[in-house]
């Protein structure tokens, strides 16, 4: 069952609404296609029940104006190619602020 999660976000920080109520702020890293598809990488700001910190999140990701949806990657191959794809801009990230 595809899960879509309400967010509000700025340019910089988005709120995520978790199932269980929880409010979770946190800082965009990046928002990158696969394909056709939009991907939302996440950092939360303070520490979260249940996760590690310094976990991010994954999610697809569509926006309409101010309202961004997040929806659940389904598949463990999604999952891979889009961990694979935001670890290869990390990647990216860290050459180019090697270089400056």
């Amino acid at each position: 069952m595809k899960e879509n999660h309400q967010a509000e976000y700025t340019e910089d920080t988005i709120t995520l609404y978790l199932d269980n109520d929880q409010e979770v702020e946190c800082d965009i890293l990046a928002i990158f296609p696969i394909k056709e598809q939009f991907y939302i990488a996440l950092m939360p700001q303070t520490p979260v029940e249940g996760y590690e910190e310094g976990e991010y999140f994954l999610y697809r990701y569509s926006s309409n104006g101010d309202e961004a949806t997040l929806s659940d990657i389904e598949t463990d191959s999604e999952w891979e190619a889009v961990e694979d794809k935001f670890e290869e801009l990390l990647d990216e990230d860290e050459f180019n602020n090697m270089s400056e």
